[in-house]
């Protein structure tokens, strides 16, 4: 990515206040409905993509709350112009030696939608391999937009000046 647009996604991630958050249940409830929609699929997560990580602001299948950017499938995905498909991890040649693949959790499968200007990805995942139909990928892209909608608009009321009441004037 050009540095220059590659400074301003980061920017844009960075005004939206949403690292670092606690997971909450709307965004779990994004990652939940990710899995469903690609049946034997096992691991579905909200990604934000920092500058040397990917973090998940909701994760399902997993036990962790961040990776190395350097091995994120998610990272690839803020690159496309909206949806990667990986069918097989292991007969990529961008995949094929990453640790994600090559060891625990051995991802085979890869789906993800690009968030918001690049900020991250709505992910499913799968330790098999398989095709995504037009219909799944169709269905996940709708998901992703209004995953879309909620990072936007915790991004606008994370921007707003602080509206607490003042004391008024003597």
């Amino acid at each position: 990515m050009d540095p220059q647009e590659e400074a301003k996604r980061l920017q844009r991630l960075h005004a939206m206040g949403m690292l670092n958050t606690p997971e909450d249940r709307l965004f779990r409830g994004f990652a939940e409905d990710a899995l469903a929609l690609l049946p034997g699929t096992s691991i579905a997560a909200v990604t934000l993509v920092d500058a040397e990580r990917q973090w998940f602001k909701a994760i399902i299948g997993l036990d962790m709350k961040e990776t190395p950017r350097s091995v994120s499938f998610c990272s690839h995905t803020i690159e496309t112009n909206g949806v990667l498909v990986v069918e097989d991890a292991t007969r990529d040649s961008r995949f094929v030696a990453n640790p994600l693949v090559t060891s625990a959790p051995a991802i085979r499968f890869y789906a993800g939608i690009k968030l918001t200007s690049g900020v991250g990805a709505l992910c499913v995942i799968g330790r098999q391999p398989r095709r995504a139909t037009e219909a799944e990928i169709a269905k996940l892209v709708k998901l992703a937009q209004y995953v879309d909608i909620q990072l936007l608009a915790h991004g606008t009321q994370f921007n707003l000046p602080d509206a607490s009441p003042r004391a008024p004037a003597a």
